[in-house]
């Protein structure tokens, strides 16, 4: 039998943090099967409850996943008045 990884299965959720302005993969996530959280690492020996992940399920996640990252960054550090000149 095929060994699998918790970063093959639906249930498992990747976590990105946002370094230098890009979106990289951390070394960490967290598993949603049987509704409590389970703290994971992507290359941990799946469960029982392993679901092999499509690539437009990971696809649509990392999408959304970006781009409220992504937003939320630029609008943080948005200019939003001009820099007032002192007298």
């Amino acid at each position: 039998m095929e060994q699998t990884y918790c970063k093959d299965c639906q249930h498992f959720c990747q976590h990105y943090v946002l370094w230098q302005n890009k979106l990289v993969a951390a070394y960490c996530g967290h598993c949603t099967c049987q509704k409590r959280l389970k703290h994971k690492r992507p290359d941990a020996k799946s469960c029982p409850d392993f679901l092999r992940c499509t690539d437009d399920i990971r696809e649509r996640f990392v999408t959304r996943e970006y781009l409220s990252k992504a937003l939320l960054h630029r609008i943080l550090t948005m200019e939003l008045l001009p820099d007032m000149e002192t007298p």
